[in-house]
């Protein structure tokens, strides 16, 4: 089984690509055109422009806040491989973790923060121990995704 959640990491750098062009046109007729000012006070102006503001950071920051990643998942009858990078303003270098299907020993996916981030933690033999590597944040994809992910190690541990 392969996936990953590429498409919403796009359509979520449109959105902050839109959302910038956007504010920066409300700059734009806002200060420089002045054209809200013929409507509203300099004050209602300026609480507008901070709302706007908050609302325009939020969504440029929100790949960071949620720790969302670009996930790319397989397992095959060989080995199971987990590919991952940082999104949002300044993306992260990429990493993987590909295990054998021989050492693999087993998954563990945990939730933090009331539930609203999603961690895969992947396990290995290691010289007869079992050693795991760092969690990942897998809550950018789907509960689909998370759920096939987890069905899909679910038969992977029974079988290797």
């Amino acid at each position: 089984m392969t996936l990953d959640n590429g498409k919403r990491i796009v359509l979520l750098r449109l959105i902050a690509f839109i959302t910038t062009v956007l504010y920066v046109l409300y700059v734009f007729l806002a200060y420089f055109q002045k054209i809200f000012r013929k409507v509203m006070s300099e004050e209602s102006l300026t609480i507008l422009t901070v709302f706007v503001t908050v609302i325009f950071l939020l969504v440029l920051f929100w790949p960071a806040i949620m720790k969302y990643r670009y996930v790319f998942f397989s397992a095959d009858e060989r080995t199971v491989t987990l590919r991952w990078y940082k999104t949002g303003l300044m993306p992260g270098e990429s990493k993987s973790i590909e295990i054998p299907a021989v050492r693999f020993a087993g998954y563990k996916i945990t939730r933090k923060g009331m539930g609203l981030f999603h961690y895969l933690t992947l396990f290995q033999q290691v010289q007869g121990r079992k050693a795991a590597y760092p969690p990942v944040s897998i809550t950018a994809l789907s509960k689909t995704q998370r759920a096939q992910i987890e069905s899909t190690l679910k038969n992977y541990k029974s079988a290797g």
